[in-house]
């Protein structure tokens, strides 16, 4: 279970040239400044004011829920004048404790389910209007050198919330889970989110990353396509393969303000241990006017007959849908943050048929720049092809972009195995 990364994306000429050019370029478009001047004999025009890219304050009766890397559905709220976060695990299937399976952490029982801590402002952007937005939770990463945080823009929430210790030696010989730790999970949540499956219903693409803890954390991507129905019945292809199934039980509408399909098959199968007993939500997003689902699934590991079966289920992950509707070469453009499958922060900006994706602590460090070519052909509409701008014609992994709302999901095959990330709009 890794974070996902902020990408940034930059028109470049000669690889290195462009890396360099489109951090700086990155940087300069992040900053923002408004205001203008005029010619010799013209006056400048006073600056602009800036437009902030988050609310001036939040408190807790602003809730965003989300999903997690860790397959987690929780709610986020933080107090930028108290200077205080809490989370709160509505489910989950990470135990609470190292060596066990149950109870996990959204176990209510002595309110337990809720964790808590304080907010400190972030210093490292390169910008001050970025910087008003991030926030660290201190005490919520288990590595003191890995702080947690949070990029807050208006209405959505990315970043990473509290990790976890996991370890457990398995039931009936099966579903031992290697000592791991996680110093946090990556997070996206919303303001408001949509449940009515009348207005959610249509054709969907989809990208994810899932972990099996239970198979010595074994990676898996998610590359699909879903015809959601208004009733929450579904069909579920795989791009790999070509089949089609529905893969769980339909989709229910519920309190938390998510949509919970139950035995919904997990993409490494079978199940280590027992029959499909994980499930998963569509937590579906309303920003700029569009819908945004993320799907996460909720993994199933129990050792005791008294909590039900026993089994292990327990591959967890987050994904991202996005409508099957093309796309324009052009309307995509902007700088996105987030975080990535492997932990690591990342800035993307997009720039017509470029993208780079960056370190947003260190983006003059054009070595830690991937510079990225866009198809927008898409023989699967909404679907962006991508390749690396630096590798040689035919080489080099291939990636897919899909956007909806101002978020966008990125799969890309990295190391033998995939690499996932989401990233919402900047600016």
């Amino acid at each position: 279970m890794q974070p996902q990364n902020l990408a940034q994306s930059v028109v470049l000429r000669a690889p290195r040239l462009r890396a360099a050019s489109l951090a700086a370029a990155a940087v300069t478009a992040l900053a923002a400044c408004g205001g203008g001047g005029g010619g010799d004999s013209t006056p400048a025009t006073p600056a602009a004011v800036q437009t902030r890219l988050c609310p001036a304050s939040l408190d807790y009766s602003t809730t965003f829920t989300g999903g997690t890397g860790s397959g987690e559905l929780v709610k986020v709220q933080v107090d930028t004048t108290k200077k205080t976060w809490q989370v709160t695990f509505l489910d989950s299937s990470v135990p609470r404790k190292t060596g066990t399976v149950q109870p996990t952490r959204s176990d209510p029982t002595n309110g337990q389910n809720v964790m808590s801590g304080t907010l400190q402002a972030e210093t490292g952007l390169p910008t001050e209007k970025l910087n008003q937005c991030a926030f660290q939770l201190v005490g919520a990463s288990l590595d003191p050198n890995r702080p947690a945080k949070l990029f807050i823009g208006e209405g959505v929430v990315g970043g990473t919330i509290p990790g976890a210790r996991i370890q457990f030696n398995g039931v009936l010989g099966a579903g031992a889970v290697p000592d791991t730790t996680f110093p946090y999970f990556q997070f996206i949540g919303f303001a408001q989110t949509e449940t009515d499956l009348s207005k959610i219903a249509g054709q969907y693409n989809g990208t994810g990353f899932h972990e099996v803890p239970s198979k010595n954390f074994l990676t898996v991507a998610q590359d699909y396509r879903m015809a959601l129905a208004a009733d929450g019945s579904f069909t579920v292809c795989d791009n790999a393969s070509g089949t089609c199934e529905k893969k769980g039980n339909n989709f229910v509408p519920q309190a938390s303000g998510a949509l919970l399909s139950t035995n919904y098959k997990a993409e490494s199968q079978p199940p280590t241990l027992g029959s499909t007993l994980g499930h998963v939500y569509l937590i579906v997003g309303k920003l700029r006017g569009q819908l945004v689902p993320i799907m996460i699934r909720v993994g199933y590991a129990n050792d005791s007959l008294a909590n039900g079966p026993l089994g292990a289920d327990d591959e967890i992950g987050i994904g991202m849908m996005s409508p099957a509707v093309a796309i324009t070469q052009g309307t995509v453009n902007g700088e996105y943050v987030g975080v990535d499958s492997n932990f690591d922060y990342r800035t993307t900006a997009l720039v017509d048929a470029a993208a780079t994706m960056l370190d947003p602590f260190r983006p003059a460090d054009a070595s830690l720049a991937i510079p990225y070519k866009l198809d927008y052909s898409q023989v699967v509409p909404g679907v962006v092809t991508t390749t690396r701008r630096d590798a040689a014609a035919g080489s080099g992994p291939k990636g897919k972009l899909m956007f909806t709302g101002g978020v966008f999901g990125f799969l890309e095959s990295r190391d033998n195995g995939p690499y996932f990330t989401v990233g919402a709009f900047v600016q």
